[in-house]
Formats: structure tokens, C-alpha cells, sequence
């Protein structure tokens, strides 16, 4: 699992082969979950808060977007939904759903 996890990796090559090492150490079947934060959800209020945030701590935060999240299931199964605002993927309730946080999240299968 990792869950808010990889938006401390601010480099892409390296967030991709972080995934890559993991999956590869795992059997075929196996299932990865993964939240992260988001840059084009409520994009102008998360940019402001990853900036200030990004000033007062020593680990730093990188926002990516829908089509950037879903680059790190590469090679991988996606679960339906596929990646969705967390709040969204296979909530129990009306209300869960409608949290708003900003985050994508999505679970894929290792083939």
C-alpha cells in the first residue's frame, strides 16, 4: 500500500522505478494500492497549500495530476474503477464520496 506515499517523490523516473522495484519483487496476482495527492483537483487551493507546506518541512510534496498518477500503475492492471478521486473509489456511503479531499487513488493487479 501506498497511500500518500509517492507525492514525496518529486521526480517522476524515480517515483516509476520506485513502483517498478516493488511490483517486480512481487508475485504475479499481487495488488498495489495507492492515493496521491492531486494538482487538478481544486487545483489553485492545492498549489498554495503544497507551497506552504513546502516551506515549513524538510520532505517536500509534488502534486501530479490524474494522467501523472495513473503513469505510476504502468505495466499493471488497473482495478475498476481505475483511478478516481480517492473519495470516490468504491465508497460505502453517499457522504464518504462526497469528502473532499484531494486526492487520486486507485488499485491495480500485478499480471
Amino acid at each position: 500500500m501506498l497511500i500518500a506515499v509517492m507525492h514525496f517523490i518529486g521526480d517522476d523516473a524515480e517515483a516509476s522505478a520506485i513502483m517498478n522495484r516493488l511490483m517486480a519483487a512481487c508475485v504475479p496476482g499481487s495488488y498495489v494500492a495507492l492515493s496521491h495527492a492531486a494538482s487538478d483537483i481544486d487545483a489553485v487551493q492545492m498549489a498554495e497549500m503544497i507551497r506552504r507546506l513546502n516551506e515549513s518541512t524538510a520532505e517536500k510534496t509534488t502534486l501530479r495530476d490524474r494522467a501523472g498518477v495513473t503513469r505510476l500503475f504502468d505495466g499493471l492492471e488497473l482495478v475498476e474503477p481505475g483511478v478516481i478521486r480517492a473519495a470516490e473509489w468504491r465508497p460505502d456511503t453517499d457522504l464518504e464520496a462526497a469528502s473532499p479531499a484531494a486526492l487520486w487513488g486507485g488499485v491495480a493487479r500485478k499480471p
